[in-house]
């Protein structure tokens, strides 16, 4: 699990991060960011990934991704919205790729 104040939390936080910051994308997914004082992330998977299974797979591995990322720098403020073909992906396929946006976010 990703601490609190690493996460963001509010519908208004995620809207703004999408609308106002800048897009990477790849296979597994789509990263909106923007520069922020600390890394603060969000994961946004949606039906078209599967069943409540699957998608919960998807969010444990990202959060245990993610966890890695916390101290990095520059830091940033980022929404991960996860591809349909996501849970097919196995875990350090996913790592690769997801370290490959957070690299290009920076």
């Amino acid at each position: 699990m990703l601490p609190r104040e690493h996460r963001l939390r509010s519908s208004r936080e995620i809207r703004e991060v999408i609308s106002r910051g800048k897009r990477a994308s790849n296979s597994v997914a789509t990263l909106h960011y923007r520069p922020a004082p600390k890394n603060r992330f969000a994961i946004v998977v949606s039906k078209a990934v599967g069943n409540a299974v699957h998608r919960n797979l998807v969010k444990r591995r990202m959060r245990s991704i993610l966890a890695k990322q916390i101290n990095a720098n520059p830091a940033i403020e980022g929404v991960f919205r996860m591809r349909p073909n996501t849970a097919d992906v196995s875990y350090t396929d996913l790592s690769s790729q997801i370290e490959q946006l957070i690299g290009r976010a920076r």
